[in-house]
C-alpha cells in the first residue's frame, strides 16, 4: 500500500515546537486511517497537554505513548475515530502536535505510519503499510512558534498563575531561558558528578547525571534490591530535593512503573522543592533479589543551575516492618451507611485514619516494633449514633514481625428521627422565635432559631423519645411571646418525618412609655410595592410593612426605646438589587423619632443573554459526545478557548492562515464548532445554553505579554484575529438568540499587570503601544468577511490605556450583541496565599483589585464591558498541582467571595466565577469509587453542598483528611487539620444559592485538567456527582428577584 508521510521542518534549536505531519494516499483506493499508528524516535516526546489537530486527528482522543531508550524516546501516536476515517485516493490529510524536546540540538528520526490490520487487509495488493517520512527540503512550512500557553483546540490551556508563583502553581514552560539567545554558543553543560547513589541495608537508589543548565531534561532513577529476597515496590516513595520538579504532564516510564499512575507530591517550596514520587500498583510489585528497576521522567526546573540532593527511597512494605495489627469489627444488625473507623497513633507520633467493614477484620500491616494507640471513633449521621464501648486502646508490638489483635465493641446504636417545625403566626411573619427542645429527663437538648412561617427540618432527635417545646421570652409587635401552660409535646419516630406546629401564647405589654417613629424611605425606583421591615433591639422585635415611596409615614406601632438594627430583603428591579444597609444602629430614644432608610442600587446581576437566575456552565472541547452527556443535565453555558495556540495566535499556523495574511481564517475558528454544538444541545434538551468563548488578544498566561503590545506585527495580527472572532460570533445572532455568544477576555492579563513582574509600566507611557497605526493596518488588511465593513476608527491613546479601550471598541463595533468581560485573578495583589491567612481582609483585596482596574479604565467609557470574570486556579484544589497553595477550606472560599463581592461592587459590574474546580470531597463510603485522588477538591462541596458531610468531617475519606500539606503555608500538617479550622462549618449548605449576595451571576466549572459538569476526558471523572448537583440546583434556582 503506497501511503506517504512527511513532516514539517524541525527547528533543531527549539525546546518546544509544533510538528505537522502530512499523509498522502497514493493508492488507488481509499485508506482507513482509524487506529493508524505513527511512530518516531527523538530527543523528546509529544506533549500530551499541547496542541493537537488536523484533518486526520479523529473525533476521539489520540492514544499517546512513549518509552525511553538511552537519551532518546520511542514515541507512538495512534489515531482514534468513532468510525472509518477515510483518506481518499490522491488526497492528503494532516495531523499536528506539540513536540517537547529533552535536549537541543533536537534529534528526531523519520516518521513511520502503520495502518490498522483491517485497513491493510482491504488493499493487500499494496506492499508496505509502513513508510518512512519523505521530508523534502523544498516543502518547508513556516518555522513553528513555541506556544505561550500549552493549549489546543481540543485541550484547554494550562492554568493561569501569578508570575512570581509559577514554580508553585504552573509548570514552567519547557523552553530555553530567555537569555539564551539563538546566536550564542550554548555553554558546555555542567553535569553533576557521577550518578548519585544512596544505599541502605535493603535498597539502593541511583539517579542519572543532571544537566545543571537544562530547564527541561529526562532523568532516570534506578533502584536495586540489596536484600536476599524479593521486595514489594508498591507504594514505594522516591523523595528528593531540587530546584526542579517532575513534569506531571510528560510520560513516566520504566520497569519501576506500576500499572497505575504515579502520585506526585511537593512541599510547595520555591525555588527549592521537596518532591516525592509514589509508585502505585494493583497488588504487589515485586523486585527480585539483586535485581534493578528504572523510572524515567522529565524534570522541569524552577531555576538554574539545577541541583538535586537528599534522594531517598522508602518502602511501604519493608521486610524489616512486617508487624501487623488486626482490628476486628463486630457485625451490626441495623442497616447503615456508616462505616467503623479508627485512628492509629504510630510510635513516631503520626496518626492515620482507617475505615473498615462491619463483621470483618481490618489488617494494618508493614508495622515496626513499638507502642501503638488506637482511638475508636464515634459514628453518627441523621439516622443513628454508634458509640464505642471503649474508645482508647494501646497495643505494643515487641518485634518487627509481631502481630496483635484488637476486638472493637460498640454500644447499642441510638436511633434518630427527624421532624419539621413550623410557627404558624401570620401577624408575626418576618420575626424570629427561639425554640428549646427539652427531653423527658428535663435536659434542654436543642436550641433553635425559627423564622416565623418557615418550616425547618430538625434532625438527629432520639427516635421514640418525647420532647417538650419551650420558647425563650421575646416581644414581637408589643406582644410578649411565651411557652404555653401545657407545652407542645411531640415524639419523633424513625422512618417518619412529622410536621409539628409550635404552640405559644401571647400577652400584650404596656407600651405607654414607648416612642413614636416617623420613617422616610429613599432611593427605590418608582412602582416598588410595600416591603416588610424587621426592627430588632434585644428582646424586642417589630415586623412592619412600609410603603416604598418617599413620603414620610408613621410606624403603626410604638417601639420600645433602644438602639435598633433594621433588616429588609434585597429588592430586585429588572435584575438589579437595591439594598438598605445601615452604618450604625438607629437610636430611638426620643418621644418622636424621625428616621431615614436609604436604599442603594447594588450591582446589576442581569447580563444580556443570560438567565435571570444564578447560572452554571461547563467546559467543552467541541466533541459530539457532549450532546449526549448534557442531554439530561440542566445547565446554562459551555465555554471553549477560541483560537489555536492558546495565546491569541499572533503568528497563525499555516493550516489556519491559508492566505498568509497574518490573520486566522474566518472559517477555521473554533466558534463555528462550538455554537452548532450548543444549538444541538439546546434542541435535544429544550433549554437555552450560552456559548462562551475565551479569547486572548494578549497572552500573559505563559509569561510577559509586552511583545503582544509593542511588536507591531503581533499587535496588528491580534487586532485582525479579534475582529474576525467578533464577526464570527455576531454571525450567530438570530430570532431565538438575540445574544449569540459571550466572550471572556485575556485571562491573567490584568492580574499579571497588577503584580507588575514584567515591567508593564513601560506601556503606560505615551506612544509606547502603536494602537492606532496597527489597528488601522489590521482593518485595511482584512479580507472580505461576512458582516465586515471597514468603519471610521476612533482615535485612541497609543499606550496601555488606549489599547484596552480599543479592545472594548472592537467588541461593540463588530459584535455589538455579544456580552463580554475581562478576567482577573485571586493572586492579582501579589499572591493567592492571602486567602489562607487568619487575618485575611477580602474587602481590602477586592478594593485594591478594582482600584487597579479602574485606573486602567477597563470598565469606563462608552465601550465598557458587561461583567468581570474571576478564576481560582485551574486544578482541583487537593490535587498535587494545586495543593501547594490552593487547597482551600470553607473559610478560604468565603475570603475569595468577599474579594469578588467588593471588586464587583467597586467596578459596578457583576462577576462570573470561571474555571472553578468542580471536584468534591468524597466520603469514607464513596472512597475513590467516583473520583480519583488527583481530583479531590472542596469547590464542588462548598458551592453545591454535601449533606453526607454536614458538620462531621469524620465522614470524609481518610485518604483526603490524611493528605499532608506544607505546614509553613497552611499552619497545619494535613488537609483534615486545615478543614477543622472552619470551626464546625456545615458542608451541607449549598452556597450557590447565596452567590447573588456576592454580586455573582454565573459559575463556569472546570477546565482542561479540572473536573467540570461532565467530562472532556483530560479533566477527570466524578461519577456524575456534579451533574447530579446541577439537577438538584435547577429544580429551584436562585432568581434575581
Amino acid at each position: 500500500m503506497s501511503v506517504l508521510i512527511k513532516s514539517s521542518q524541525i527547528d533543531v534549536n527549539s525546546w518546544y515546537q509544533k510538528v505537522t505531519l502530512t499523509i498522502t494516499n497514493e493508492n488507488s483506493r481509499a485508506v482507513d486511517m482509524n487506529h493508524a499508528a505513527i511512530g518516531f524516535t527523538g530527543a523528546g516526546h509529544q506533549d500530551p497537554w499541547g496542541n493537537f489537530g488536523g484533518t486526520l486527528k479523529g473525533d476521539m482522543p489520540l492514544t499517546l505513548s512513549g518509552m525511553a531508550q538511552g537519551t532518546l524516546d520511542i514515541n507512538e501516536i495512534i489515531i482514534n475515530n468513532s468510525g472509518e476515517l477515510l483518506l481518499q485516493p490522491g488526497e492528503s490529510g494532516t495531523l499536528f502536535f506539540s513536540f517537547a524536546a529533552t535536549q537541543v540540538p533536537v534529534k528526531i528520526s523519520t516518521f513511520t505510519l502503520t495502518l490498522a490490520s483491517s485497513a491493510q487487509d482491504e488493499a493487500a495488493d499494496e506492499p508496505e503499510p509502513e513508510v518512512p517520512a519523505d521530508d523534502t527540503a523544498d516543502e518547508v512550512e513556516p518555522e513553528p512558534e513555541v506556544p505561550a500557553d500549552e493549549t489546543a483546540d481540543e485541550v484547554d490551556p494550562e492554568p493561569e498563575a501569578p508570575a512570581d508563583e509559577t514554580a508553585d502553581e504552573v509548570d514552567p514552560e519547557p523552553e530555553a531561558p530567555a537569555d539564551d539567545a539563538a546566536d550564542e554558543v550554548e555553554p558546555e553543560p555542567e553535569e553533576s558528578s557521577d550518578d548519585v547513589v544512596i544505599e541502605g541495608e535493603i535498597l539502593a537508589i541511583t539517579a542519572s547525571s543532571v544537566n545543571t543548565t537544562s530547564w527541561y531534561q529526562r532523568v532516570t532513577f534506578t533502584v536495586t534490591n540489596l536484600y536476599s529476597q524479593s521486595l514489594d515496590l508498591n507504594q514505594l516513595k522516591l523523595e528528593f530535593t531540587a530546584s526542579a520538579h517532575p513534569d506531571p504532564y510528560s510520560p513516566f516510564s520504566g520497569s519501576l512503573l506500576g500499572n497505575k499512575p504515579v502520585t506526585l507530591g511537593s512541599d510547595g517550596g520555591w525555588p527549592i522543592e521537596k518532591n516525592v514520587i509514589t509508585i502505585n500498583n494493583d497488588g504487589e510489585l515485586l523486585l527480585a533479589a539483586s535485581a534493578s528497576a528504572e523510572l524515567q521522567f522529565y524534570l522541569s526546573a524552577t531555576q538554574t543551575p539545577v541541583a538535586m540532593s537528599d534522594l531517598t527511597a522508602t518502602l511501604a512494605h519493608d521486610p524489616g516492618r512486617q508487624g501487623k495489627i488486626v482490628i476486628q469489627f463486630p457485625s451490626l444488625a441495623e442497616s447503615t451507611t456508616l462505616k467503623p473507623m479508627i485512628d492509629l497513633l504510630y510510635p513516631g507520633a503520626t496518626t492515620q485514619r482507617f475505615a473498615g467493614e462491619w463483621g470483618q477484620s481490618l489488617i494494618i500491616g508493614d508495622l515496626s516494633a513499638g507502642e501503638y494507640g488506637i482511638t475508636v471513633l464515634e459514628l453518627c449521621n441523621d439516622e443513628m449514633r454508634i458509640t464505642p464501648a471503649e474508645s482508647a486502646v494501646t497495643l505494643k508490638l515487641i518485634s518487627g514481625d509481631d502481630a496483635r489483635t484488637c476486638l472493637v465493641a460498640y454500644q447499642s446504636p441510638v436511633q434518630f428521627a427527624s421532624v419539621r417545625l413550623n410557627i404558624d403566626a401570620p401577624e408575626f411573619i418576618g420575626a424570629n422565635m427561639v425554640v428549646e427542645l427539652w427531653s423527658e429527663a428535663g435536659v434542654c437538648e436543642r436550641t433553635l432559631t425559627l423564622p416565623v412561617g418557615q418550616i425547618q427540618l430538625v434532625t438527629q432527635l432520639m427516635a421514640g423519645h418525647s420532647y417538650a417545646i419551650c420558647l425563650q421570652h421575646t416581644v414581637i409587635n408589643n406582644q410578649m411571646i411565651t411557652t404555653l401552660a401545657q407545652p407542645t409535646i411531640f415524639t419523633p419516630m424513625q422512618g417518619q418525618v412529622k410536621e409539628v406546629s409550635v404552640g405559644f401564647q401571647k400577652t400584650g405589654i404596656d407600651s405607654h412609655d414607648f416612642v413614636d417613629v416617623q420613617a422616610t424611605i429613599l432611593g427605590l425606583p418608582k412602582g416598588v410595592v410595600p416591603q416588610r421591615y424587621l426592627f430588632s433591639s434585644g428582646q424586642y422585635q417589630y415586623t412592619l410593612m412600609l410603603e416604598s415611596d418617599t413620603r414620610q409615614q408613621s410606624l403603626a406601632i410604638r417601639l420600645a426605646p433602644g438602639q435598633y438594627s433594621v433588616e429588609v430583603a434585597d429588592i430586585f428591579v429588572e435584575g438589579t438589587p437595591w439594598r438598605c444597609e445601615l452604618d450604625a444602629p438607629l437610636r430611638l430614644l426620643k418621644s418622636v423619632n424621625n428616621i431615614t432608610l436609604e436604599f442603594i442600587q447594588g450591582v446589576p446581576l442581569q447580563v444580556k443573554g443570560w438567565p435571570d437566575y444564578l447560572a452554571h456552565g461547563g467546559v467543552t472541547v467541541n466533541a459530539k459526545e457532549a450532546v449526549t452527556l448534557y442531554r439530561d443535565v440542566p445547565f446554562s453555558a459551555l465555554f471553549k478557548y477560541d483560537g489555536f495556540d492558546g495565546g491569541g495566535d499572533p503568528i497563525p499556523a499555516a493550516e489556519v492562515d491559508v492566505n498568509g495574511d497574518g490573520f486566522l481564517d474566518y472559517d477555521s475558528l473554533p466558534i463555528h464548532k462550538t455554537v452548532p454544538l450548543v444549538r444541538e444541545i439546546e434542541k435535544e434538551a429544550d433549554r437555552s445554553v450560552m456559548p462562551v468563548m475565551v479569547v486572548y488578544t494578549a497572552n500573559a498566561s505563559g509569561g510577559s505579554a509586552l511583545s503582544d503590545l509593542q511588536d507591531g506585527q503581533r499587535l496588528r495580527n491580534h487586532f485582525g484575529n479579534f475582529i474576525t472572532q467578533c464577526l464570527a460570533a455576531q454571525s450567530y445572532k438570530d430570532c431565538d438568540h438575540a445574544v449569540p455568544a459571550t466572550f471572556v477576555l485575556n485571562p491573567d492579563f490584568l492580574g499579571a499587570m497588577q503584580q507588575e513582574p514584567y515591567g508593564y509600566t513601560a506601556v503606560r507611557k505615551a506612544n509606547s503601544v502603536p494602537v492606532n497605526v496597527q489597528l488601522a493596518a489590521a482593518v485595511n488588511a482584512l479580507p472580505s468577511l461576512p458582516g465586515f465593513s471597514a468603519p471610521i476608527l476612533p482615535e485612541f491613546s497609543n499606550d496601555l490605556y488606549g489599547y484596552v479601550q480599543a479592545i472594548n471598541y472592537l467588541v461593540r463595533q463588530f459584535a455589538p450583541d455579544v456580552a463580554f468581560g475581562w478576567q482577573t485573578n485571586v493572586w492579582a495583589t501579589g499572591t493567592a496565599d492571602w486567602v489562607l491567612r487568619t487575618n485575611a481582609d477580602p474587602v481590602a483585596q477586592g478594593a485594591e483589585i478594582a482600584k487597579f482596574i479602574n485606573e486602567l479604565g477597563v470598565y469606563s467609557g462608552e465601550y465598557a464591558p458587561d461583567f468581570i470574570a474571576f478564576d481560582k486556579f485551574e486544578r482541583d484544589c487537593f490535587s498535587p498541582d494545586a495543593l501547594a497553595h490552593y487547597g482551600w477550606n470553607a473559610t478560604c472560599w468565603f475570603n475569595y467571595l468577599g474579594m469578588v463581592k467588593q471588586a464587583a461592587k467597586d467596578l459596578h459590574k457583576p462577576a462570573m466565577l470561571w474555571q472553578i474546580p468542580g471536584g468534591h470531597m468524597p466520603t469514607v463510603e464513596e472512597g475513590t469509587s467516583k473520583i480519583a485522588t488527583a481530583h479531590f477538591a472542596s469547590g464542588g462541596s462548598f458551592f453545591m453542598g454535601d449533606s453526607r458531610i454536614g458538620c462531621d468531617l469524620n465522614t470524609i475519606t481518610s485518604e483526603l483528611l490524611n493528605t499532608v500539606v506544607n505546614s509553613t503555608t497552611y499552619g497545619v500538617a494535613t488537609v483534615g487539620d486545615f478543614l477543622r479550622q472552619d470551626d464546625g462549618y456545615d458542608w451541607g449548605q449549598m452556597q450557590a444559592l447565596n452567590l447573588p449576595d456576592y454580586n455573582v451571576f454565573s459559575v463556569l466549572w472546570g477546565g482542561g485538567s479540572t473536573v467540570s459538569i461532565t467530562t472532556i476526558h483530560s479533566n477527570g471523572e466524578d461519577g456524575g456527582w456534579l451533574a447530579e448537583k446541577m439537577v438538584e440546583y435547577y429544580a429551584a434556582p436562585k432568581y434575581f428577584k
